[in-house]
């Protein structure tokens, strides 16, 4: 049995923090600071390696939230990042 895909997953792109560092001009203190505060989301705006602790950042969703804060529309774009991840997507069954 094969399965189909009802809608196709958003493409997210990770990336490590030096980068992200880089992309949102801001020191690793301060994206640091931001985590550790919970302004940043683990799940949402960066996720870690399993057995590891090398942190993977969202980039488009921190770039979002640099630009719009916490508002709603920010929070629509987290909705849409957590509607496209595999354990979120609806398989439908189909005859192959």
């Amino acid at each position: 049995m094969t399965y189909r895909v009802k809608r196709p997953p958003a493409q997210w792109v990770g990336c490590a923090t030096k980068e992200m560092c880089l992309i949102a001009g801001v020191s690793t203190d301060t994206l640091k600071n931001y985590r550790v505060r919970g302004l940043l989301q683990k799940g949402i705006h960066y996720y870690t390696l399993p057995n590891s602790t090398k942190i993977i950042w969202v980039r488009d969703l921190v770039r979002d939230w640099f630009v719009n804060g916490d508002s709603p529309s920010h929070r629509r774009a987290c909705e849409k990042y957590l509607a496209s991840l595999p354990s979120s997507v609806e398989y439908i069954p189909s005859a192959a």
